[in-house]
């Protein structure tokens, strides 16, 4: 354990930033530089390694003296080693950051915004892939549909210290973790600052179909019926909207050019993300 150098214990509140990481020396540096460089000085990080054995420990050592708790050792995924940076992490808010991810410089603009201590507050973040800032008010119909980016959410001690997170997902635990705040009655109070680079191409972006045959009814035991129906509507859209497109597809093979047939192909693949 090492404590935080002098310059960095200034002011208040104090944010937690919790890195996880296992073999992932080609990104962490990144991540590590934009947390120290922070104009905002009163952050604790915690570190909770898997275990790397690809030089990840080389980069930690060079940042030793920013670094307030490190544990190294092997865990059960990236959920179990997020639990363990709830249980080290003593910050009045905390924040999760991939090792492929990059903290933005607006830790000091949302920091005088929270100020009820049982509230989360979320930002907006940047899309590796797309350089798109995605976010926004998340109403509980939006959140039937998609996740808030995690690495834009700001945890109340009172909630990280109580609440884990489940190890049944693979990729998809923090949005299970969000719904269930939701259902008991946690406050999500929306802060119009964009607080990350998320790499969008990571392990979340392959799904979790452990997640996918339990979201309906966790949109249940947190939102209710009514937005189950929402969500059965939508995928019902979605589907019929895929099935038609792809009947045109066909049709439009038959007719077009080799040429024009792919350009179809592309811009449909472009607006499936709109559905």
């Amino acid at each position: 354990m090492h404590d935080l150098p002098s310059e960095m214990k200034s002011g208040t509140p104090r944010i937690s930033i919790g890195l996880v990481v296992y073999n992932g020396a080609e990104y962490i540096r990144s991540a590590l530089d934009s947390i120290v460089k922070q104009p905002y000085k009163d952050i604790e990080l915690v570190v909770v390694d898997g275990g790397s054995s690809d030089g990840t420990l080389d980069v930690l050592e060079e940042f030793a003296n920013y670094i307030s708790v490190m544990v190294s050792k092997p865990d059960e995924g990236i959920y179990d080693a997020m639990n363990k940076v709830c249980s080290l992490a003593t910050g009045d808010w905390l924040i999760f950051l991939g090792c492929d991810d990059v903290l933005l410089e607006a830790l000091g603009d949302i920091s005088v915004q929270m100020t009820s201590p049982d509230s989360v507050y979320y930002g907006d973040a940047i899309f590796l892939s797309s350089g798109n800032v995605i976010g926004g008010r998340f109403s509980k119909r939006r959140l039937a549909q998609m996740n808030i980016c995690h690495q834009a959410v700001f945890y109340p001690r009172t909630v990280y210290k109580k609440y884990a997170y489940s190890l049944d997902y693979s990729w998809l635990a923090d949005y299970a973790y969000n719904l269930n705040l939701v259902g008991i009655g946690i406050q999500f109070v929306y802060v119009n600052e964009v607080v990350s680079v998320y790499n969008d191409k990571g392990g979340s972006s392959h799904g979790d179909a452990e997640f996918e045959k339990k979201k309906i009814k966790l949109i249940y035991s947190s939102l209710g019926l009514m937005y189950v129906a929402l969500e059965i509507l939508r995928r019902l859209k979605v589907r019929l909207i895929d099935i038609t497109a792809r009947s045109i597809g066909v049709f439009l093979k038959c007719l077009l050019p080799y040429s024009y047939w792919k350009y179809f192909q592309s811009l449909w693949r472009r607006m499936q993300k709109y559905f």
